[in-house]
This record gives structure tokens, C-alpha cells and sequence, in this order.
């Protein structure tokens, strides 16, 4: 008897080694020893991103609304082991518009020890291997860590056109979210 395995969420472990690959790159260590560093914080968890309406061939105002969760955090502040961020942000956009992200004025995190963070972050939005990464790097701009470097990678799965047909087109995009946070 043939036996078939499949991968549980391959898409969640394509996205968090694509995460992984764009913080190396970018010179972001994710390795146990930098969460041990002067001062540094660093974070997984998932990301929502809604439209309304739902995006389409035909460019039009849009508002989007991000939603992140981060679950797992190691961080020198020992009280800190969770947050998460929503926002809200209008522009127009489309299924056809490179980059769907939105510039994000600032980006902040409530943190589960009752501190935030905020941030303002220069995003770049790019397709690799069929999987969109956002990534924003600037620094703490107020709050716990001021004057901390950061940098957060969101990965989601590419919208598919079929769905942009839709008369509704598509109202939502999930995948992960990976920030680091370095006070130098």
C-alpha cells in the first residue's frame, strides 16, 4: 500500500524561510545569540491583511487594514514575550498595481508587558519565489526601544488573478510576520 504525506502549510514554512532569507540578508541576525545582544527583541507570529472593497483589475480608493500578531517573542526584557499591531491605511490600488503594500506612516506594537513600540519604517514590496515579502527597516521612533533599529518582514502568498475576476475581487491576504528590533 502507497502512502502519500503532505506538508502541514507548506505556504506558513515557505514564508517564514523566506522571512529567515530576507532578515539575513539584510544583515538582521535571527540566530538565539543576537536575541541576547545589548538590547534586542525578536518576534514571529502571523499577518492579516483586509481590502475594502475587495481589490480588482480596475484601480480604485481602497482601505486596507492590517492586523499582526505576534505570538513568540525573545526579547533582553524578559517581560516581554508577545504584542500585536492593526492599522489602517487608504490609497488606491489594484490587483495590477506593483507592490499592493501600502506606506505605512508609522507602525506600532502594543507589547503584552504594557509598553509599545513605535516605529517609522521605509517598506519595499517585492515577489519572491511566489510569495510577496514586505519589508520595512527603520527605528523606534518613541516607546520601549527609542532609538532601536528595526526591521519587519511580512510574507504572504501572491493574490491570484483568478480571484482579482471576482466581482468582489479579493478582500484578503494572510501570511507571517517576523520583526527584529536592535538597540545598537
Amino acid at each position: 500500500m502507497m502512502r502519500t504525506f503532505f506538508l502541514k502549510r507548506p505556504a506558513q514554512v515557505v514564508a517564514r524561510c523566506l522571512a529567515v532569507a530576507v532578515l539575513a540578508v539584510a544583515g538582521v541576525s535571527v540566530s538565539a545569540s543576537s536575541a541576547h545582544a545589548a538590547s534586542s527583541t525578536t518576534c514571529t507570529g502571523s499577518a492579516a491583511l483586509g481590502y475594502s472593497p475587495g481589490l480588482t483589475f480596475s484601480s480604485q480608493s481602497v482601505s486596507w487594514t492590517l492586523t499582526d500578531t505576534h505570538s513568540s517573542c525573545t526579547s533582553t526584557d524578559t517581560s516581554l514575550t508577545a504584542g500585536s499591531s492593526s492599522l489602517s491605511v487608504t490609497g488606491v490600488a489594484s490587483c495590477n498595481t506593483a507592490g499592493v503594500y501600502p506606506n505605512v506612516p508609522t507602525y506600532t506594537i502594543s507589547w503584552n508587558n504594557g509598553q509599545s513600540s513605535t516605529m517609522s519604517l521605509t517598506l519595499t514590496d517585492a515577489v519572491v519565489g511566489g510569495m510577496e515579502v514586505v519589508t520595512g527597516v527603520g527605528t523606534v521612533t518613541s516607546g520601549e526601544f527609542t532609538g532601536a533599529v528595526a526591521t519587519v518582514v511580512w510574507v504572504y502568498t501572491v493574490i491570484s488573478p483568478l480571484q482579482c475576476l471576482t466581482s468582489q475581487g479579493v478582500t484578503s491576504q494572510s501570511g507571517t510576520v517576523v520583526v527584529q528590533i536592535i538597540e545598537p
